[in-house]
């Protein structure tokens, strides 16, 4: 189930991306609905790291509490 959710923020993510690439062409990067999307960007962004880090929290858990099992 982890594994969708990244990639599905992953999408929004590279999708939010190239839609701001291709508006920076035509608008200043000043631009208020610039700077909104820009921000939108930086959330999705931050949810996709924090799905990552908690993966990788939850293997490096497991992994420690099976060491001291086995120890």
């Amino acid at each position: 189930m982890k594994f969708l959710v990244l990639i599905k923020l992953k999408c929004n993510i590279l999708f939010r991306k190239h839609f701001l690439e291709l508006l920076l062409l035509l608008f200043s990067p000043r631009t208020k609905f610039i700077i909104i999307l820009s921000q939108n960007l930086d959330k999705h962004i931050v949810l996709y790291q924090k799905e990552i880090f908690s993966t990788y929290n939850h293997k490096q858990y497991n992994s420690k509490f099976i060491k001291d099992i086995a120890a």
